[in-house]
């Protein structure tokens, strides 16, 4: 019961306003900003090491302006590395963080969980004392984690820390460089604009 009601929670905002959740593209690593686009970057960690077996978590965000959710893989599937990292094409605009989405790997499968992110909340104690949020904490935006991103820039997220029910962000800009600097060729890290969510 209590892993319908997350998941209700997850997409209730997105099903009653009848908007599809739209992915964003992966950057390759030949690729640079796209026309009209940006590019966002960052690490993530994510809440399990290897029970998360190989299931992909991903971030649910949308686009204050134009009222639209897009989400991008912040754990690919078939790693079990606690934190990866992600580059992703994206329109410019503000943004705010909606749901998180993963699998608990289990022996006949696995738990799906959808996680509103809300600012100052560890949710993780809802799911085990089977609360419901109320719709007014899970609908104030100001409660909400916010991000902007200008036009032809490559922005820099920051770490996010989602190892514990209460997310944190924290910028580790050179450590990021180090890691995926030679993945990406033509794409400038140092030059990127550091915007950590709050």
């Amino acid at each position: 019961m209590k892993y319908l009601l997350v998941l209700f929670l997850c997409f209730s905002t997105v099903l009653l306003k009848g908007q599809d959740v739209k992915a964003l593209d992966k950057v390759l690593n030949t690729e640079n900003v796209r026309d009209n686009k940006s590019i966002i970057c960052g690490s993530f960690i994510q809440r399990l090491g290897f029970s998360s077996g190989g299931f992909p978590q991903d971030i649910i965000i949308q686009n204050n302006d134009t009222k639209e959710f897009f989400k991008f893989r912040v754990k690919p599937t078939y790693t079990s590395k606690k934190e990866n990292q992600f580059c992703v094409h994206i329109n410019p605009g503000s943004y705010i963080i909606v749901n998180y989405l993963w699998t608990q790997s289990k022996w006949y499968g696995g738990t799906m969980y959808g996680e509103p992110i809300i600012k100052n909340l560890d949710v993780s104690h809802y799911i085990e004392e089977n609360k419901v949020i109320s719709k007014e904490l899970y609908e104030d935006i100001s409660l909400r984690y916010k991000f902007n991103v200008e036009k032809g820039k490559i922005v820099y997220l920051g770490t996010w820390h989602f190892d514990t029910g209460l997310v944190s962000f924290t910028d580790d800009k050179e450590n990021l460089m180090a890691i995926i600097g030679a993945k990406y060729k033509k794409i400038n890290l140092k030059e990127s604009v550091t915007m950590i969510p709050e």
